[in-house]
């Protein structure tokens, strides 16, 4: 980009347009580097960007007569894929080599048409390799993207129902100690009891020895059956730090510093559920590149939201997402919404603590 404004200026070094000249080649290098580099800029800024580059370009192509000026639209073709898509691409595609075919027969002066317009199909041509490359490149940027999502979401789905199996599993021993060496030791109290009425002098002592032995044993063994009973806390976070772990442009803070302790497996899998279709939505839908994700417990309630900073819409019509996670959260007795402001679109779950 640089050579080529170097080439178009050493062009027209002894025309009274050079200052125009440079000035339109520094600023259109400078979009295009602020394009390439600021992935911390929102879309709106990016489109803003792009289209002073097109002006740029568009104006120097009538100022200077050089074929060196279809390089600047091959790149920005380039730029139009990875902003717009293929469909609007073509059009913008077809709309440079408008521009560039215009400017070529306006410097020719009429002359020489069919030259020009064979160099406009030329320069055509390169472009649209340059947009099926892109695509192409972006095409399998998104399937391994894709790919790195649904590994994620299976870990972190493993990951709960490795917990939820251990629940499970400690509930089950605990009934079974209960059930069955409860029962077998509460029989053994009750003959040594019997023995110890019968028995006299060293007998007597051996007796009451192992009966104290016993009942000791049966106190331990209820302690044991409360413990194991008494279900601990799940790890959603790390479930959570697990689903979102390695997403590319998007950086994601994840607050449980005031979540309250989650014991109920389903109550886990609907918040993890609705966090990872709201994930999925901000990258699909949204331009933003910063998203908050928190977990609070208010009350008897437990809170999350999941908000980001993308470009603002005037109206959410709730897709498939939306709205498999408001059926969801409802046939938990919980409330799901949601909010478009200036500075980005907030989703809130709330969802009581007894209620999945």
């Amino acid at each position: 980009m640089a050579a080529v404004g170097a080439l178009t200026a050493f062009i027209m070094q002894n025309s009274s347009l050079l200052p125009v000249v440079l000035s339109l080649s520094i600023t259109q290098l400078l979009c295009f580097v602020a394009f390439v580099f600021g992935s911390n800029y929102s879309r709106r800024v990016l489109v803003n960007l792009f289209w002073v580059e097109a002006v740029c370009i568009v104006t120097l192509y009538f100022l200077v007569n050089s074929s060196l000026l279809a390089i600047l639209s091959i790149v920005w073709i380039v730029q139009a894929a990875e902003l717009y898509g293929s469909r609007s691409a073509s059009w913008l595609l077809l709309g440079s080599v408008s521009f560039l075919t215009a400017s070529a027969l306006y410097h020719a002066g009429g002359a020489a048409t069919l030259n020009v317009i064979v160099n406009a199909a030329l320069s055509g041509l390169f472009q649209l390799l340059a947009l099926s490359a892109t695509l192409r490149t972006i095409s399998e940027r998104q399937l391994r993207e894709e790919t790195g999502a649904l590994n994620r979401e299976l870990i972190a789905t493993r990951e709960l129902l490795s917990q939820s199996t251990a629940q499970s599993e400690r509930v089950r021993i605990a009934r079974d100690l209960h059930d069955i060496l409860g029962h077998h030791m509460t029989a053994l109290i009750l003959n040594l009891e019997v023995a110890k009425h019968n028995a006299e002098g060293l007998v007597r002592e051996k007796v009451e020895q192992s009966l104290a032995l016993a009942k000791l044993l049966l106190g331990d063994l209820r302690t044991t059956v409360s413990e194991l009973r008494d279900d601990e806390a799940i790890d959603l976070q790390h479930s959570i730090n697990t689903l979102v772990a390695g997403i590319p442009r998007l950086e994601i803070d994840v607050d449980f510093s005031a979540a309250p302790s989650i014991k109920d497996v389903d109550l886990a899998e609907t918040l993890l559920r609705c966090t990872q279709e709201a994930i999925t939505n901000v990258l699909r839908h949204s331009a933003a590149m910063q998203c908050r994700i928190a977990v609070v417990g208010v009350g008897d309630k437990c809170i999350l939201t999941v908000s980001d900073n993308g470009d603002s819409k005037p109206e959410i019509v709730p897709g498939n997402g939306l709205k498999g996670m408001t059926e969801r959260v409802a046939d938990n007795g919980g409330e799901l919404s949601w909010q478009q402001t200036d500075s980005g679109f907030s989703l809130r779950v709330e969802l009581l603590m007894g209620s999945a």
